[in-house]
């Protein structure tokens, strides 16, 4: 795996000092057609993508080697390419930028931002609470204690973790599992451009604390909340500096990741203030389309990838990008007593949309240290990892839920949800009341099936602010019923149409919450006679 990862990447190297890293977007990708759908995603990715209905579109092709070429015969450093935004990061100087900028196949040049760290919190002292003071608090909170009773623990589920380095974990016990089974299925260094992540500077360890929530297995001191999943482990943060890189990196490592076919994203980390003031994220600017890592994270869910992400470290001053994205789960932090951590990021969005989504545990946490000693501190970074292991070992239970699915079943299975806030969001999801919406929507559901029918087709899905309907009718003309109906039933829209023996399709406009929805077409004269297919609305 290491050597296909250094394969996959194609990097130029250089020393340009004293610029600033720019994206470079392009008009187009140019011609398409030569490409088969093997040549752009792995196995595992594609079948991730077939299992939730996810067709291939314009963003999982590659930039235009050709436009690639030219802007590389400038005087620039290239750093990554980007398939999503259809870009290239390069570094030059600005006399090189507004020339490239002057090319006919260039949309628009835009810096890249950069990155601030989270910082941790001691824990406080409570009484009255299961499992206190004891790693199975964190654990217990969301239920997943439970889970690996029954035997989840995340088995055949991919994660890809994005954070600053993973410092020693190839020598410490507690991860020895990982190495035997095979459990680490690749790696790799955006900041360095090289493979190994294990090395890193000696204080490069925030990704070995983050990690350990999750992947540990130290009997009789902790263990992780998805000992079993499979991870990806890609270094992002540069601790070094602060630099323009890291938005950069996560992107690039973002779109490995969905190329290798993982699940789930944890992302402990957030931008917002940058360094000299320059490019700072104000919050009017935490609107879920401006940053260029917050749309990745919406593109990353649109292709059937859970991404959860720590809200941020900044209390009142508001939520770090991409935790503003509406597809992006965002983590707050509650302490032991379920009371919301000081410093826990508060929303709402700039768009007025609840933030963060979810929380847990994210005060008083306990955590392996590179010594090889466990340790408690805080943080939403230790929060967002807790939600991967639990949807991890859901996922891992409920192999048919689409990840969209699990979005929406988490939140729907928080605390809070009749009555959410922009201190706790939907509050603290529970193993226990998720298995119970699933076998609620199990019965409600059961009527309406998918019908062995390829003639009905509703795309795009998921959807956001449309659904369009495609329909070959089998007999000339029939008129038919068509309806859209929430999760638990319920009509949300109803027509009637006739339809000719030609392909029929019509555009819905939407304006609803996000979840699961169902598109129905009834016979007018044989009600028996049902087509349906399950969208799902961002």
């Amino acid at each position: 795996m290491r050597n296909a990862l250094i394969l996959i990447l194609l990097f130029s190297f250089g020393q340009i000092a004293a610029q600033d890293r720019h994206w470079v977007f392009f008009s187009d990708k140019g011609d398409l057609s030569g490409f088969q759908a093997t040549d752009l995603l792995s196995a595992d990715a594609l079948r991730n993508r077939a299992k939730q209905g996810i067709s291939l579109d314009s963003k999982d092709f590659p930039v235009n080697s050709e436009y690639v070429q030219v802007v590389s015969q400038e005087n620039i450093q290239l750093h990554h390419r980007s398939r999503w935004f259809n870009a290239i990061s390069i570094t030059a100087s600005p006399e090189v930028l507004r020339k490239i900028e002057t090319f006919d196949f260039v949309k628009e040049i835009r810096p890249v931002a950069k990155l601030i760290k989270p910082v941790s919190s001691l824990a406080i002292d409570c009484d009255t609470v299961e499992y206190l003071g004891t790693p199975l608090r964190q654990l217990g909170m969301l239920g997943i204690d439970d889970l690996h009773q029954e035997g989840y623990t995340g088995a055949g589920v991919k994660v890809a973790v994005f954070d600053n380095g993973y410092y020693r974990i190839d020598s410490l016990p507690a991860f020895a599992h990982l190495f035997e089974d095979g459990k680490i299925l690749g790696q790799y260094d955006f900041v360095d451009q090289e493979v190994n992540t294990y090395d890193k500077c000696i204080h490069c360890k925030h990704g070995t604390y983050v990690f350990s929530i999750m992947a540990a297995v130290w009997p009789g001191t902790m263990y992780g909340g998805s000992p079993d999943a499979s991870y990806f482990l890609f270094r992002t943060e540069d601790d070094y500096s602060e630099t323009t890189q890291e938005e950069d990196n996560w992107v690039a490592a973002a779109e490995l990741a969905d190329s290798l076919g993982a699940q789930i994203f944890n992302t402990s980390l957030g931008y917002k203030d940058f360094d000299n003031g320059i490019n700072n994220y104000s919050n009017e600017d935490l609107d879920g389309n401006t940053s260029i890592i917050t749309i990745a994270g919406d593109i990353a869910a649109s292709r059937g990838i859970l991404v959860v992400n720590s809200a941020g470290n900044n209390g009142n001053r508001g939520i770090n990008a991409p935790a503003d994205g509406d597809s992006v789960l965002a983590v707050g932090a509650v302490d032991e007593c379920e009371d919301i951590a000081w410093f826990s990021s508060r929303g709402p969005s700039a768009d007025g949309r609840i933030k963060p989504d979810l929380s847990a545990m994210g005060f008083g946490n306990t955590y392996v240290y590179p010594d090889g000693t466990t340790k408690t501190g805080g943080g939403t970074s230790f929060s967002a990892p807790l939600i991967t292991s639990l949807a991890a070992c859901l996922m891992q239970k409920h192999p048919d839920l689409s990840a969209w699915e699990v979005h929406q079943l988490l939140i729907q299975s928080s605390d809070r949800y009749d009555n959410p806030n922009n201190i706790y969001g939907h509050g603290i999801p529970h193993a226990n009341r998720f298995e119970q919406l699933v076998a609620n929507r199990t019965l409600t559901n059961a009527a309406y099936e998918d019908f062995q029918s390829g003639d009905l087709i509703v795309y795009p899905n998921p959807a956001t602010d449309h659904i369009r309907i495609a329909w070959i009718a089998p007999v000339s003309p029939v008129s038919y019923s068509v309806e859209l109906l929430d999760a638990s039933g319920r009509r949300i829209a109803v027509d009637t149409e006739t339809f000719s023996d030609s392909e029929w399709q019509i555009t819905l406009p939407l304006d609803l919450p996000g979840g699961i929805y169902v598109v129905r077409m009834i016979h007018a004269d044989f009600p028996d006679v049902i087509y349906q297919r399950k969208v799902f609305i961002q």
